[in-house]
């Protein structure tokens, strides 16, 4: 390959490389948000119990989920606010540090405030670490 076919292959890579990533302002898909929703109750990023994140999430979507995607977050929410992995202290670590977007989450539940201005949780911003789990029989923590 020559040069300038490489050069040409490269640019035209770099020019169809954005049209793969999500806009920036595109909320994060609704699994997502909710697993998030679920970790910042769990992990005590705010005073927001997980029972009344369960219960009241909707109240922090700020109108950016249709009826029908807020419905199917709820699945994940509970997921995430009883989730328990062994890798528990760097899944909590991660969304908690994400304080602006924590602060979008617990400001419209009257949570404790993170004492940063809120911003959109999108999806190209947004960092989930997976939980992970060693034993064997697939079983984690009570």
């Amino acid at each position: 390959m020559t040069a300038r076919a490489a050069f040409a292959l490269a640019l035209g890579l770099l020019l169809l490389l954005p049209g793969c990533l999500p806009p920036p302002e595109q909320p994060a898909w609704y699994g997502r948000m909710g697993r998030f929703l679920g970790l910042v109750a769990n992990c005590g990023c705010s005073d927001i119990s997980p029972d009344r994140i369960i219960a009241d999430y909707t109240k922090a979507l700020g109108g950016r989920y249709s009826d029908e995607d807020a419905r199917a977050m709820h699945g994940y929410v509970v997921q995430a606010a009883t989730e328990m992995w062994e890798n528990r202290i760097e899944v909590c670590s991660e969304v908690c540090s994400q304080q602006c977007m924590v602060e979008t989450v617990v400001r419209p539940l009257g949570g404790r405030s993170t004492g940063v201005a809120p911003c959109p949780v999108s999806e190209i911003d947004l960092h989930l670490t997976d939980g992970k789990q060693s034993h064997a029989d697939g079983g984690g923590f009570p």
